[in-house]
């Protein structure tokens, strides 16, 4: 399998941008992880327009996490203007995996490809019950900007969390 960049280490981990034989690992960490799934298409259309915000984690040459954003453009969380925003469309890291520091490196390392690509704002939505997640958002910065009930397929409310960049 060709590697795609290698952005830096944590430890036993490398993190590096996602290339497309990445995809079907990503996917897996998906089923296993989150209850939200995608079409593979969509993988596909996040790496393409936005290659510098899809990143892994990987550890011996198998992938434990990954993260990937778009950019879009929308009203400001913060200001009375459309802005460039960097959205955090999913983050995962495999259970045996987690509190190593991966989340939050790999969320630092997709804002700091969103400011280089102008964004002014960073954007994510999360599960209210999601603590852990919540808690990794809120150390980086991230406001509860608002609620929207009944996101989730099994009906649970997310919480629209922000940042300026």
């Amino acid at each position: 399998m060709e590697q795609g960049t290698i952005i830096r280490s944590i430890g036993d981990y490398v993190l590096r941008r996602v290339n497309e034989e990445d995809i079907p690992s990503v996917v897996s960490v998906n089923l296993v992880t989150l209850p939200e799934h995608y079409s593979d298409f969509f993988y596909y259309e996040l790496l393409r327009n936005f290659p510098e915000g899809f990143i892994v984690a990987e550890k011996g040459g198998k992938i434990v996490g990954y993260i990937m954003c778009r950019i879009e453009y929308g009203f400001s969380f913060f200001k009375f203007n459309i802005v460039r925003k960097g959205h955090i469309v999913s983050i995962a890291v495999l259970a045996e995996h987690r509190r190593k520091g991966l989340g939050e490196a790999m969320m630092l390392e997709a804002m700091e490809a969103m400011k280089k690509r102008g964004c002014e704002e960073a954007f994510l939505e999360v599960r209210v019950s999601n603590h852990p997640a919540i808690s990794l958002y809120k150390k980086l910065g991230f406001k509860e900007v608002r609620r929207i009930p009944f996101y989730y397929r099994d009906g649970e409310e997310a919480l629209v969390m922000a940042k300026p960049l």
